[in-house]
């Protein structure tokens, strides 16, 4: 595989924790929590021009130097890892807003372990999230009226500067440029009913030996910490260890039918569409 170091995008509240934990059973991946990595490559891409010594190199002599920094920086903060035969798993998601910058910088068509949910679970999820983390200062996403009802808690949520806003505009750019071929689609419900099969076509995907997952006995070995989110401490990254049990129906009392119909066909219909294409739940 070309590829020497992984991204995980997806959405949250959609098991991104959970699905990185599990990989980190197989010795050959090297998981991490969410990683400021990117942040770091797109300061050095936006900002080496400032410098006027560069500014007077030709630019068919700077450029490839350039570039071949930007690779260093995403292969060099994980040497020791690939050294050792590993591939790292960077945790961002934000990596699909950049896959023209990657293709060119890691040298192929790079591939996402994307993990989905339906928007209205994600959105049940972080609102029950943000329930008991009331003692925390969370903010207001920007909008204080908002965040005085549950309705608009949500469309804080979902609003284009809210927590899922840039996933799903990222998401929406790949779906417009036809490069939904290089999501490794993991659909949260799919995970935890059917596991192993659903592991087993994410190694498939990636061109990687499988790996038989001890699903019975999950430990977290990735912490990462809540408070810092202004939640409480556990409330976003804490997984559930032990056994891999499938989902509980969805929770119905906290938005109503029709507000959930709304977000789900009316605003987010080609999301919804999107899920169901790769969900083994939806089609039994």
């Amino acid at each position: 595989m070309k590829q020497k170091v992984l991204f995980m995008s997806g959405f949250p509240r959609a098991g991104t924790t959970l699905l990185m934990n599990i990989l980190n059973q197989n010795p050959l991946f090297y998981g991490t929590p969410t990683s400021g990595l990117i942040g770091s490559v797109i300061n050095l891409r936006d900002n080496w021009r400032a410098s006027d010594i560069y500014k007077s190199n030709r630019e068919e002599y700077i450029y490839p130097k350039i570039r071949g920094m930007l690779s260093g920086m995403i292969h060099g903060f994980y040497g020791q890892q690939i050294s050792e035969g590993k591939f790292p798993i960077d945790k961002n998601r934000t990596w699909t807003g950049q896959f023209d910058l990657l293709d060119e910088v890691m040298g192929c068509k790079v591939k996402f372990i994307y993990p989905v949910r339906h928007i209205v679970d994600c959105c049940i999820s972080m609102e029950k999230k943000n329930r008991i983390s009331t003692a925390t200062n969370h903010g207001d996403n920007g909008n204080w009226m908002n965040e005085q009802s549950t309705k608009g808690r949500a469309e804080n949520f979902i609003k284009d500067d809210g927590v899922f806003g840039l996933p799903l505009l990222y998401l929406r750019e790949m779906l417009y440029r036809h490069q939904q071929d290089r999501l490794v689609v993991v659909v949260y419900d799919d995970l935890l009913t059917y596991g192993q099969q659903i592991l087993d076509k994410l190694y498939d995907q990636l061109e990687l030996p499988r790996f038989q997952h001890d699903l019975e006995n999950i430990k977290q070995t990735i912490v990462e910490d809540d408070l810092m989110h202004g939640f409480r401490p556990g409330a976003l990254h804490k997984i559930k260890e032990g056994k891999l049990t499938p989902p509980p129906p969805r929770d119905m009392t906290i938005f109503d039918r029709q507000y959930m119909d709304h977000i789900e066909k009316e605003r987010f219909g080609d999301v919804t569409q999107f899920i169901n294409n790769y969900s083994i739940v939806n089609k039994r």
